[in-house]
């Protein structure tokens, strides 16, 4: 966390601070918290209580004036604690990423995922990390030399669709291949040879 990234404060706890997210509309996709470990494993009791006894589904992000609700699926919801740093005059903090298990580990079966990109990364190749998970969900084996092609034909269908709510270290995209109509276009370039093998 640089010390000149501005800071989410969570409505719901105070205590927690938040450095960057990305959501799909109002659904939280991946958020990155930091706060004492006694207020990170109270988030984390609140997120597995039953809603009947104080379990949140959603969280409210507040900075400068601003406001952004977002819904959490507790079902998809996969926890990571990255860092810990316990010598701060706040005492020891916990860096907590909480993000849609979509993101890690693509849903084959549905043939959709999230990808999430670091735009302070100059190293981080945004378009190879895109063409694998789309080479992970396709039907059909996809050649390489059919990137800009299939890319394009995705982004028409609407089966790639950049995600709206990011921050500004942050962008993601959402990629849904189990479209029929995503499909039958591929496998129609293809047939018609605008997919050549060679």
């Amino acid at each position: 966390m640089s010390p000149a990234t501005p800071l989410w404060r969570l409505e719901e706890a105070p205590e927690l601070f938040l450095d960057s997210y990305v959501a799909d509309g109002d659904r939280s996709v991946f958020l990155s918290l930091w706060g004492r470990d006694t207020a990170i494993h109270e988030l984390m009791a609140k997120l597995t209580l039953p809603i009947a006894e104080g379990g949140w589904t959603g969280i409210t992000l507040q900075r400068d004036g601003q406001s952004v609700s977002l819904q959490l699926d507790r079902e998809r919801l996969a926890k990571r604690t990255t860092r810990t740093y316990r010598q701060t005059r706040f005492g020891s903090l916990l860096n907590l990423w909480l993000f849609d298990q979509r993101c890690q580990d693509p849903d084959r079966a549905n043939r959709q995922c999230y990808a999430i990109f670091n735009e302070h990364d100059s190293r981080q190749d945004k378009s190879a990390m895109l063409w694998s998970r789309l080479r992970d969900l396709a039907a059909f084996p996809l050649l390489d030399q059919w990137r800009p092609s299939v890319v394009q034909l995705l982004l028409e269908h609407g089966a790639i669709r950049m995600l709206d709510q990011t921050s500004e270290r942050l962008s993601g995209v959402w990629i849904d291949l189990s479209l029929a109509s995503v499909q039958d276009a591929i496998g129609q370039l293809i047939h018609a040879g605008d997919l050549a093998t060679q």
